[in-house]
């Protein structure tokens, strides 16, 4: 049951990690001009809306054209994947004694 538990946390840590990394590419997209991006822009907005839209409530920091939201929501994915989970892993492999 706690290797279980461990691969969970290990498939969460990857899954917040490429949602980090959809997020500051997403970023990038938003200020790299060209009409010949719109369609990756277009399908990375369409993967990020979720989360960008749960994160303006709490994250919405704007400095002129700057938005930060899907910026420091990805620093926030990527803190709790490096911080927090790696803690859980460890503390998943001690309950089996």
């Amino acid at each position: 049951m706690t290797i279980l538990l461990s691969d969970f946390f290990y498939l969460l840590t990857l899954l917040l990690d490429l949602t980090a990394l959809v997020l500051v590419l997403e970023w990038v997209l938003y200020f790299v001009p060209g009409a010949p991006l719109n369609g990756a822009r277009k399908l990375v907005f369409n993967l990020t809306f979720p989360l960008l839209s749960w994160s303006e409530r709490f994250f919405s920091i704007r400095l002129g054209s700057f938005n930060s939201r899907g910026l420091l929501t990805a620093v926030l994915l990527l803190a709790v994947s490096c911080l927090g989970l790696p803690w859980l892993i460890l503390y998943s492999y001690s309950l089996r004694g």
